[in-house]
């Protein structure tokens, strides 16, 4: 009697729902390749039977191989507008079981001459990570790492910035240091929303945009607007504008690398 049901059941044609296509983390990561490759074509899911023909001479052997290529994908495509592919990307994970496989996929790959960029599903890169990476299939100029001399460089060598209000816009607007380990110059707006320091000391703003890529250079600078005793007295700051640095400071310090104590030198050490 169970049985007849069963079988009924098995027999039914099945119902469906929707799916999501990308996971979350698939999701985030496609949206930042297409940020960077905006003249490129962008296919995930790539299954390796559609880019990879085993050369094999022995039949059941081949037939064994189309179908591992078929039950296999990697994660992206990443292909040029005449549909000619460029290198393929993939997001490994701590669980991967990949490298125990008698094929590995990259082997594979490699053995085709097709590029395979890995990064961490555990710690996605960013879009100028990717974009240092990718730069040879971008059209966007991969962003370089600057210190904050470099930055003050570029800045004063334009001749058409006279006037020191527009000189501050153009640097908190344009000139971004690029580093992704130190405070970026929208967080620092974000720090600052009354923009006590841009309004009343707008010298000091300045500076602190400018230094920002380095982030030991601007915890120099900013313990240095507390020091009293130097040539030029200096009436001190008002509280409110000193709070504003206080938390510049103290976000900033999350990028500072300290510094290794010197050796002390041990007196007895040649008598052992």
């Amino acid at each position: 009697m169970f049985s007849h049901f069963l079988e009924k059941d098995a027999n039914a044609f099945p119902t469906c729902a929707p799916r999501k296509f990308f996971d979350a983390d698939n999701e985030v990561f496609f949206k930042r390749l297409q940020k960077v490759l905006p003249n490129c074509l962008i296919f995930p899911h790539v299954q390796l039977a559609a880019i990879l023909e085993a050369h094999v001479s022995n039949e059941k052997k081949r037939q064994l191989m189309r179908q591992k290529l078929q039950e296999r994908h990697v994660d992206f495509g990443i292909f040029n507008k005449e549909l000619e592919l460029l290198c393929v990307v993939e997001l490994e994970s701590n669980s991967d079981t990949s490298k125990d496989e008698e094929y590995p996929t990259r082997k594979l790959l490699k053995s085709a001459g097709i590029k395979c960029i890995r990064w961490s599903r555990d710690a996605l890169p960013t879009a100028e990570q990717i974009l240092r990476t990718l730069a040879p299939y971008s059209a966007l100029d991969a962003p370089k790492i600057e210190t904050s001399m470099q930055t003050i460089g570029k800045l004063f060598a334009d001749a058409d910035v006279q006037d020191l209000a527009t000189l501050q816009d153009k640097a908190f607007s344009y000139i971004e240091h690029g580093n992704p380990n130190a405070l970026s110059l929208a967080a620092i707006h974000r720090i600052t929303p009354e923009c006590f320091i841009k309004k009343e000391y707008p010298h000091i703003w300045q500076k602190i945009c400018l230094f920002a890529g380095d982030p030991g250079y601007l915890k120099n600078y900013l313990d240095s607007l507390f020091i009293q005793n130097r040539p030029i007295k200096r009436r001190g700051l008002p509280k409110h504008v000193s709070n504003e640095v206080i938390a510049i400071q103290s976000e900033n310090a999350r990028f500072v690398i300290p510094k290794e104590p010197n050796p002390v030198w041990d007196p007895t050490f040649l008598h052992r």
